[in-house]
């Protein structure tokens, strides 16, 4: 019956879309998981990192902990990148004609191996700060931080202290977290609505007909003979990585409009992009990339027109 029949639904325009976007999604296991990972590392730093304070107790630490020298930059507050650049000067000081940078696991393995640079990394991390010979190769406002004294080991007394300091190295591990539950989120979302409606589908699949070895998010019904492509995004902060998933959105776009020439509305693959989280509200411009390459631009808050949208589509099979 016409009745039964359901309407097309409307895509969002972008400036609806935005002012419903989520900019922060918060899983609330998440934080009590990685908060219990956090008071943990706390009450090891504290009894680890006691005797760093002299020369013997720094390369005793180095030695027994695999990952020292992210725990010691993590306490100096000096960044990793910064360290890893003058490391690299270091080296072509010494005669090297490095090709590569060494990861902070490299330069405890060199620490461990060669006297030389456990002498030079120790007094680097530990003095740098008042050594002469860096006096004129390490700008000042960034030397002053290499240093190890009494008030650096005071911290290790403060618990907040260490917990701040401790928090930013499961900043890479908690962002990728996040973003594998904003998409377990949006397949369980979509899992359900196939579900109520009697359709199948698949995760994380490579698509054949897109080529490339392109891998879907969500395919429905399969990844043979997709009707549905849904790719999902979360992100807070800004990067690179944006823009080109948004040209990527493209290629899978133009890709899905030669494949439908020739077929009636009902026949072609349909492109739908969830995308959230306040990273991609500060890049309105890969925004609206992805929009003019999807059917439909969905995000947390909108998620529920996915069942008219899967509805709709399916209508005839």
């Amino acid at each position: 019956m016409n009745a039964s029949v359901p309407k097309k639904p409307v895509p969002l325009t972008l400036s609806a879309f935005i002012k419903q976007m989520t900019m922060f999604y918060i899983d609330h296991e998440l934080e009590d998981e990685v908060n219990a990972l956090v008071e943990k590392e706390v009450c090891s730093r504290k009894a680890e990192m006691a005797g760093i304070g002299t020369h013997d107790g720094f390369r005793a630490f180095v030695r027994r902990t695999p990952n020292a020298i992210e725990k010691i930059l993590s306490l100096l507050s000096f960044s990793e990148e910064r360290f890893k650049r003058i490391v690299t000067m270091l080296r072509l000081q010494k005669g090297f004609m490095p090709t590569t940078e060494w990861s902070l696991s490299k330069v405890r393995s060199m620490m461990l191996e060669n006297p030389m640079w456990m002498d030079e990394i120790t007094g680097l991390l530990s003095q740098g700060a008042i050594l002469p010979e860096y006096t004129e190769l390490i700008p000042p406002f960034y030397r002053s931080n290499l240093l190890i004294d009494e008030t650096t080991i005071s911290r290790l007394a403060s618990e907040d202290d260490i917990r701040r300091s401790a928090k930013k190295s499961f900043e890479g591990m908690y962002n990728n977290r996040l973003g594998d539950s904003f998409f377990a989120y949006i397949e369980k979302s979509v899992k359900k609505v196939c579900g109520q409606i009697g359709v199948v589908c698949e995760s994380k699949c490579q698509v054949p007909s897109l080529g490339l070895g392109e891998v879907a998010g969500i395919a429905i019904p399969n990844s043979q003979c997709p009707r549905i492509l849904i790719d999902v995004t979360y992100g807070i902060t800004t990067s690179s990585a944006q823009t080109k998933y948004a040209e990527r959105a493209e290629r899978i776009s133009k890709r899905l409009r030669e494949l439908s020439v020739g077929k009636s509305d009902d026949e072609r693959m349909i492109y739908i992009n969830v995308v959230d989280g306040a990273g991609w509200v500060a890049r309105q411009a890969d925004l609206a990339k992805l929009l003019r390459a999807s059917d439909y631009l969905l995000n947390i808050k909108t998620i529920q027109f996915l069942s008219d949208i899967i509805q709709f589509h399916f209508k005839k099979g």
